[in-house]
């Protein structure tokens, strides 16, 4: 609970600039992440495709067909990005390279 009222210290940020170094992501990680996100990005996009398509009443539908629904599209978009440059994972990459430069803390 203290930690919810605790004042807020505006120098913890300045303090911790010199941990920034060690935690700096690589490149190969920044490249994982941005095309994880660019995987999750569409498979957003694919989402609404899903919401116009009726299920059969009897053999379909339920909170199990919803569930494998949403799996799927996630696949979906995980295929998608594969091999794929659609630009969004490069962009998200170079702004994250630009932001670690920014603060200094670059690493191969």
């Amino acid at each position: 609970m203290e930690a919810l009222v605790a004042p807020l210290d505006t120098l913890q940020p300045a303090a911790n600039a010199s941990g920034l170094k060690k935690h700096a992501a690589t490149k190969a990680e920044m490249a994982r992440a941005a095309k994880e996100f660019e995987a999750v990005f569409m498979a957003q996009m694919l989402k609404p495709m899903w919401e116009g398509v009726e299920t059969n009443g009897m053999f379909g539908g339920g909170h199990g067909e919803d569930v494998m629904r949403d799996m799927l599209v996630q696949e979906y978009g995980k295929s998608m990005v594969q091999g794929t440059d659609y630009g969004l994972s490069t962009a998200i990459m170079d702004t994250m390279i630009r932001m670690q430069e920014h603060q200094g803390g670059t690493q191969g």
